[in-house]
């Protein structure tokens, strides 16, 4: 932990607090849209440290190992912590509010977190402590804010449309594992929405990427055939 705050505090005084590139009346829609809402996990969700805040637990619907929230001076990416347990989609999830890093607010941070991005804070049923989803630093509109937050809360509970899925398939999501066969609605819960979809219709299918390839699922007629990288869970 020593090690990581050292290495945290190199990258964050090597450079200066940005200014959000979301306007201000972005910002005020944003806070608008989310602030003391009631939300439900729409995804399976990693939960873990919050990099070196012990006040705070880190919500990602993605592996930690992929996030870049945080760098050292050479550019190499912080991870935190390994997550301690996932929460399945349907999950409760009370949104405080949406923070951007502007003004004062990235230096009333911990130093030893990613500071300059907008955070979304969150109370979750069944987590004890205060809880971040971490947003992206360059987004400039505020719909494309409402839509990274839409990848992983939703208004709709989908713990019905998730309670009535195949054994195999719930304990599969609830490792954020895959199992072939899989529906795409399935390997979303547990994978996460994909960063990128290349389709083949008249072949009938789909291919889902996730952090530039490192993760993919193929699918035929909205069947998962086959996944590179990632958790796999024999049928």
């Amino acid at each position: 932990m020593a090690r990581l705050a050292a290495s945290l505090a190199l990258a964050l005084l090597a450079s200066c607090a940005p200014l959000s590139p979301l306007p201000a009346d972005g910002r005020e829609t944003v806070v608008k849209a989310m602030a003391r809402q009631p939300r439900h996990l729409r995804v399976a969700v990693y939960v873990g440290p919050f990099f070196g805040d012990g006040s705070r637990v880190l919500l990602s619907d993605r592996p930690v190992s992929e996030l870049r929230v945080l760098e050292t001076p050479d550019g190499s990416p912080i991870v935190p912590p390994p997550p301690t347990r996932v929460l399945p989609p349907g999950t409760p999830v009370f949104v405080d509010g949406v923070q951007f890093p502007t003004g004062s607010i990235p230096w009333n941070r911990p130093l030893t977190t990613p500071r300059y991005n907008p955070w979304l804070l969150a109370t979750v049923e069944g987590v004890e402590k205060p809880a971040v989803l971490v947003l992206s630093a360059s987004a400039s509109r505020p719909e494309d804010v409402l839509a990274e937050v839409g990848r992983v809360l939703t208004v709709d509970d989908p713990a019905a449309v998730y309670g009535a899925l195949p054994e195999n398939v719930r304990d599969a999501i609830r490792q954020k594992e895959l199992v072939e066969g899989m529906t795409r609605d399935s390997v979303a819960m547990a994978w996460g929405y994909p960063d990128r979809i290349v389709m083949d219709r008249p072949a009938r299918t789909e291919e889902w990427h996730w952090n530039g390839g490192s993760r993919k699922a193929s699918f035929l007629d909205d069947r998962l055939v086959r996944q590179e990288g990632g958790r796999y869970r024999r049928p």
